[in-house]
Protein backbone atom coordinates (compact mmCIF):
# COMPACT_ATOMS: atom_id res chain seq x y z
CA UNK A 1 0.00 0.00 0.00
CA UNK A 2 1.71 3.14 -1.28
CA UNK A 3 2.46 5.74 1.42
CA UNK A 4 -0.39 8.56 2.36
CA UNK A 5 0.70 12.50 0.90
CA UNK A 6 -0.84 15.23 2.47
CA UNK A 7 -2.05 17.94 0.22
CA UNK A 8 -4.96 19.87 -0.67
CA UNK A 9 -7.65 17.90 -2.59
CA UNK A 10 -10.19 20.12 -4.16
CA UNK A 11 -14.01 18.36 -5.48
CA UNK A 12 -14.77 18.12 -9.06
CA UNK A 13 -18.58 17.60 -10.29
CA UNK A 14 -18.27 14.14 -8.63
CA UNK A 15 -20.40 13.72 -5.34
CA UNK A 16 -18.73 13.83 -2.03
CA UNK A 17 -19.19 10.11 -1.43
CA UNK A 18 -17.52 9.58 -5.36
CA UNK A 19 -14.72 11.64 -4.54
CA UNK A 20 -14.26 9.87 -1.14
CA UNK A 21 -14.23 6.12 -3.33
CA UNK A 22 -11.80 7.54 -6.04
CA UNK A 23 -9.28 9.08 -3.34
CA UNK A 24 -9.47 5.47 -1.64
CA UNK A 25 -8.82 3.26 -4.44
CA UNK A 26 -6.76 5.93 -5.98
CA UNK A 27 -4.52 4.68 -2.45
CA UNK A 28 -4.70 1.07 -3.42
CA UNK A 29 -6.89 0.91 -0.02
CA UNK A 30 -9.93 -2.36 0.15
CA UNK A 31 -13.01 -0.96 1.68
CA UNK A 32 -12.59 -3.78 3.88
CA UNK A 33 -8.92 -2.64 4.88
CA UNK A 34 -10.82 0.29 5.72
CA UNK A 35 -13.51 -0.83 7.68
CA UNK A 36 -11.09 -2.74 9.82
CA UNK A 37 -8.33 0.26 10.83
CA UNK A 38 -11.79 2.73 11.23
CA UNK A 39 -13.82 0.25 13.08
CA UNK A 40 -16.49 1.61 10.96
CA UNK A 41 -19.01 -1.21 9.36
CA UNK A 42 -18.64 -1.70 5.87
CA UNK A 43 -21.67 -1.42 5.15
CA UNK A 44 -21.40 2.74 6.59
CA UNK A 45 -18.44 3.27 4.80
CA UNK A 46 -20.49 1.89 1.14
CA UNK A 47 -23.39 4.26 2.13
CA UNK A 48 -21.01 6.95 2.27
CA UNK A 49 -19.41 6.14 -0.89
CA UNK A 50 -22.23 5.44 -2.96
CA UNK A 51 -24.32 8.78 -1.01
CA UNK A 52 -26.37 6.65 -0.12
CA UNK A 53 -27.71 8.31 3.02
CA UNK A 54 -30.98 6.65 4.39
CA UNK A 55 -28.59 4.00 4.83
CA UNK A 56 -25.90 6.25 7.67
CA UNK A 57 -27.16 6.04 11.14
CA UNK A 58 -29.23 9.19 12.45
CA UNK A 59 -28.11 11.98 14.17
CA UNK A 60 -24.67 13.05 14.64
CA UNK A 61 -23.24 9.43 14.38
CA UNK A 62 -23.29 10.31 10.11
CA UNK A 63 -21.34 13.20 10.35
CA UNK A 64 -18.71 11.00 13.06
CA UNK A 65 -17.86 8.40 10.74
CA UNK A 66 -17.51 10.27 8.19
CA UNK A 67 -14.65 12.24 9.41
CA UNK A 68 -12.72 9.58 11.00
CA UNK A 69 -13.34 8.11 7.01
CA UNK A 70 -11.86 11.14 5.48
CA UNK A 71 -9.25 11.13 8.59
CA UNK A 72 -7.79 7.61 7.72
CA UNK A 73 -7.82 8.55 4.03
CA UNK A 74 -6.22 11.77 4.64
CA UNK A 75 -8.42 14.09 3.32
CA UNK A 76 -7.80 17.87 3.73
CA UNK A 77 -10.51 19.43 1.71
CA UNK A 78 -11.68 22.29 4.25
CA UNK A 79 -15.12 22.38 2.69
CA UNK A 80 -15.59 18.57 2.38
CA UNK A 81 -17.81 18.03 5.68
CA UNK A 82 -19.86 20.43 4.72
CA UNK A 83 -20.65 19.15 1.44
CA UNK A 84 -21.78 16.02 3.16
CA UNK A 85 -23.86 17.23 5.26
CA UNK A 86 -25.67 19.57 2.67
CA UNK A 87 -25.99 16.06 0.57
CA UNK A 88 -26.96 13.94 2.92
CA UNK A 89 -29.58 16.99 3.71
CA UNK A 90 -30.61 17.04 -0.13
CA UNK A 91 -30.76 13.19 -0.06
CA UNK A 92 -33.18 13.40 2.96
CA UNK A 93 -35.27 15.90 1.56
CA UNK A 94 -35.79 14.12 -1.68
CA UNK A 95 -36.50 11.02 0.09
CA UNK A 96 -39.06 12.89 2.17
CA UNK A 97 -40.51 14.56 -1.25
CA UNK A 98 -40.97 10.85 -2.53
CA UNK A 99 -42.69 9.87 0.53
CA UNK A 100 -44.96 12.72 0.29
CA UNK A 101 -45.49 12.05 -3.35
CA UNK A 102 -46.47 8.05 -3.05
CA UNK A 103 -48.76 9.59 -0.16
CA UNK A 104 -50.10 12.05 -2.61
CA UNK A 105 -50.67 9.02 -4.93
CA UNK A 106 -51.89 6.45 -2.24
CA UNK A 107 -54.71 9.25 -1.10
CA UNK A 108 -55.69 9.75 -4.81
CA UNK A 109 -55.96 6.38 -5.46
CA UNK A 110 -57.77 5.26 -2.04
CA UNK A 111 -60.37 8.23 -3.31
CA UNK A 112 -61.81 6.50 -6.07
CA UNK A 113 -63.38 3.26 -3.50
CA UNK A 114 -64.65 6.57 -1.73
CA UNK A 115 -66.46 7.78 -3.96
CA UNK A 116 -67.71 4.33 -5.23
CA UNK A 117 -68.53 4.16 -1.53
CA UNK A 118 -70.51 7.61 -1.42
CA UNK A 119 -72.11 6.68 -4.03
CA UNK A 120 -73.47 3.44 -2.79
CA UNK A 121 -74.61 5.50 0.49
CA UNK A 122 -76.37 8.33 -1.41
CA UNK A 123 -78.60 5.58 -3.81
CA UNK A 124 -79.32 3.70 -0.85
CA UNK A 125 -80.36 6.66 1.03
CA UNK A 126 -82.19 7.40 -2.62
CA UNK A 127 -83.96 3.81 -2.23
CA UNK A 128 -84.82 4.17 1.56
CA UNK A 129 -86.52 7.75 0.47
CA UNK A 130 -88.56 6.15 -2.26
CA UNK A 131 -89.65 3.53 -0.24
CA UNK A 132 -91.14 5.79 2.29
CA UNK A 133 -92.78 7.72 -0.04
CA UNK A 134 -94.39 5.28 -1.93
CA UNK A 135 -95.29 3.49 1.89
CA UNK A 136 -96.68 6.70 2.91
CA UNK A 137 -98.43 7.21 -0.04
CA UNK A 138 -100.09 3.82 0.09
CA UNK A 139 -100.88 4.71 3.85
CA UNK A 140 -103.12 8.07 3.25
CA UNK A 141 -104.20 7.88 0.38
CA UNK A 142 -108.11 6.77 -0.83
CA UNK A 143 -108.21 2.79 -1.51
CA UNK A 144 -109.79 1.94 -4.89
CA UNK A 145 -113.36 1.73 -4.38
CA UNK A 146 -115.32 0.40 -7.28
CA UNK A 147 -119.18 -0.74 -8.23
CA UNK A 148 -120.02 -3.44 -10.26
CA UNK A 149 -123.88 -3.80 -10.66
CA UNK A 150 -125.65 -0.12 -11.11
CA UNK A 151 -124.93 2.64 -13.52
CA UNK A 152 -125.44 6.32 -11.87
CA UNK A 153 -129.28 7.96 -13.27
CA UNK A 154 -130.11 4.28 -13.39
CA UNK A 155 -133.69 4.43 -13.33
CA UNK A 156 -135.34 0.77 -11.71
CA UNK A 157 -138.85 -0.86 -10.53
CA UNK A 158 -138.40 -2.29 -7.44
CA UNK A 159 -137.89 -0.92 -4.58
CA UNK A 160 -135.04 -2.56 -3.34
CA UNK A 161 -131.12 -3.11 -5.02
CA UNK A 162 -128.38 -5.43 -4.86
CA UNK A 163 -125.33 -3.12 -4.36
CA UNK A 164 -121.98 -5.08 -5.34
CA UNK A 165 -118.22 -4.14 -5.36
CA UNK A 166 -114.55 -3.77 -4.86
CA UNK A 167 -112.47 -2.00 -2.31
CA UNK A 168 -108.58 -2.75 -0.96
CA UNK A 169 -108.71 -5.72 1.75
CA UNK A 170 -108.90 -4.44 5.35
CA UNK A 171 -110.95 -1.31 3.95
CA UNK A 172 -113.40 0.09 5.97
CA UNK A 173 -117.34 0.47 3.35
CA UNK A 174 -120.28 2.23 4.48
CA UNK A 175 -123.12 2.44 2.10
CA UNK A 176 -125.63 5.04 2.89
CA UNK A 177 -123.77 5.84 6.27
CA UNK A 178 -124.29 2.11 7.23
CA UNK A 179 -120.87 -0.31 7.90
CA UNK A 180 -120.88 -3.26 5.09
CA UNK A 181 -119.10 -6.45 5.65
CA UNK A 182 -116.09 -7.09 2.95
CA UNK A 183 -114.70 -10.60 2.23
CA UNK A 184 -110.64 -10.71 2.84
CA UNK A 185 -109.90 -9.74 -0.51
CA UNK A 186 -112.56 -6.74 -0.37
CA UNK A 187 -115.40 -7.49 -2.19
CA UNK A 188 -118.40 -6.42 -0.62
CA UNK A 189 -122.68 -6.90 -1.67
CA UNK A 190 -125.39 -5.27 0.36
CA UNK A 191 -129.54 -5.15 -0.41
CA UNK A 192 -130.30 -1.50 -0.08
CA UNK A 193 -133.85 -0.64 0.00
CA UNK A 194 -135.06 2.63 -2.43
CA UNK A 195 -138.40 4.70 -2.41
CA UNK A 196 -140.21 5.94 -5.08
CA UNK A 197 -138.86 8.68 -6.95
CA UNK A 198 -134.86 9.49 -6.84
CA UNK A 199 -132.34 8.02 -4.21
CA UNK A 200 -129.32 8.57 -3.85
CA UNK A 201 -126.75 5.80 -2.70
CA UNK A 202 -123.28 7.00 -1.57
CA UNK A 203 -120.69 3.98 -1.34
CA UNK A 204 -117.49 5.06 0.59
CA UNK A 205 -114.41 2.93 1.33
CA UNK A 206 -111.33 4.19 3.93
CA UNK A 207 -108.63 2.48 5.25
CA UNK A 208 -107.22 3.58 9.24
CA UNK A 209 -105.31 6.84 7.76
CA UNK A 210 -106.34 7.02 4.55
CA UNK A 211 -108.51 9.91 3.23
CA UNK A 212 -111.76 8.69 1.94
CA UNK A 213 -113.21 7.52 -1.39
CA UNK A 214 -116.47 8.58 -2.16
CA UNK A 215 -119.02 7.29 -5.25
CA UNK A 216 -122.63 8.29 -5.26
CA UNK A 217 -124.68 6.84 -7.75
CA UNK A 218 -128.51 8.38 -8.50
CA UNK A 219 -131.15 5.89 -8.77
CA UNK A 220 -135.06 6.54 -9.82
CA UNK A 221 -137.42 4.28 -8.56
CA UNK A 222 -140.96 4.07 -10.87
CA UNK A 223 -143.71 2.17 -10.02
Amino acid sequence: MADFVKKNIFLDQDSVGIYIKKIREKKDIKIEEASLKTGISIKYLRAIEESNYKDLPKGVYAKIFFRKYIDFLDIRHKNIVNDFVKEQNRGQNFEKNIFFNKIVSWKSFVSLPRIFRDLLIFAVILVCLFYLFFYLKNIFAPPSLEIFNIQDKQTVQSLSILIEGETEAESDVLINGQIILTDENGHFSETVYLKSGINFITVSAKKKYSRENIIIKQILVEN
